[in-house]
């Protein structure tokens, strides 16, 4: 009989050593696996229709039509934003002049709205409170408008406006219902056109009172003729943006 070498002996030991290790690993490894069977990464899974108070810290399953729940997330992080514009970015409406009430000298053309120096004109128009308003947000118009004369002048602003009948602050109320940012009251009066022939300017007014979506609020625009103060030529109004 052939004897073993002590060396060989070791190589042999080393050898089964070695194997049993590997094996015990691999037995380890199929226990935790199977432990494990029933989480992903650690964590448990619920279903779609799970209450929010059981779905701390879990995975959650898409629902039979393959859709998470609605609550999943309380507020997505850009959904306070419409195609990356914010709400006061957007929360615009435009007025076109050219289909605006008219009075008096007021003429209504293809362009916008005339009001000659002579005589007395007005313009006017309503609208309804977008839904989106916040009420204590302010409500404000821009009138842009064009005046030919060379030199500086003023020409003459009355403002009214209309507030419906479920209004907070008393019943409705008519004329100078509309002002000048932080003028504290209705306007009646003189607004200054710089100088430069042919200048496009912008007249911004308010609406001072805390309307609820669906209210209807109106704008009176006019130009009172004989004021000696103004000395303007005619004033064209050529555009209206609503701002909320």
């Amino acid at each position: 009989m052939t004897r073993m070498t002590p060396r060989i002996t070791h190589v042999v030991v080393l050898a089964l050593t070695v194997l049993v290790g590997f094996s015990g690993g691999a037995v380890a490894k199929a226990n935790y696996d199977a432990k494990n069977a029933h989480k992903v990464d650690g964590k448990h899974a619920v279903s779609a229709g799970a209450p929010v108070a059981k779905r701390k810290g879990k995975l959650v399953a898409t629902n039979a039509a393959g859709r998470l729940p609605n609550n999943i997330i309380a507020k997505a992080p850009d959904a306070a934003r419409l195609g990356g514009f914010t709400h006061a970015q957007t929360s615009a409406m435009t007025i076109p002049p050219q289909g605006v009430g008219s009075s008096g000298a007021a003429i209504v053309g293809a362009d916008g709205v005339t009001l000659p120096a002579a005589g007395t004109g007005e313009l006017r128009f309503g609208v309804v409170v977008p839904p989106d308003h916040v009420p204590d947000a302010p409500f404000e118009v821009d009138v842009v408008y064009r005046e030919d004369s060379p030199g500086a002048c003023s020409w003459s602003v009355a403002t009214s406006g209309l507030e419906g009948p479920d209004s907070d602050t008393g019943s409705d109320i008519h004329n100078g219902g509309w002002q000048f940012p932080g003028s504290g009251s209705g306007y009646s009066g003189l607004v200054s056109v710089p100088a430069g022939d042919g200048s496009v300017h912008t007249l911004t007014l308010s609406w001072p009172f805390l309307d609820n979506p669906g209210m209807f609020i109106q704008l009176g625009l006019a130009r009172v003729g004989g004021d000696a103060a103004d000395t303007c030529s005619t004033v064209s109004v050529y555009g209206i943006q609503l701002r909320y």
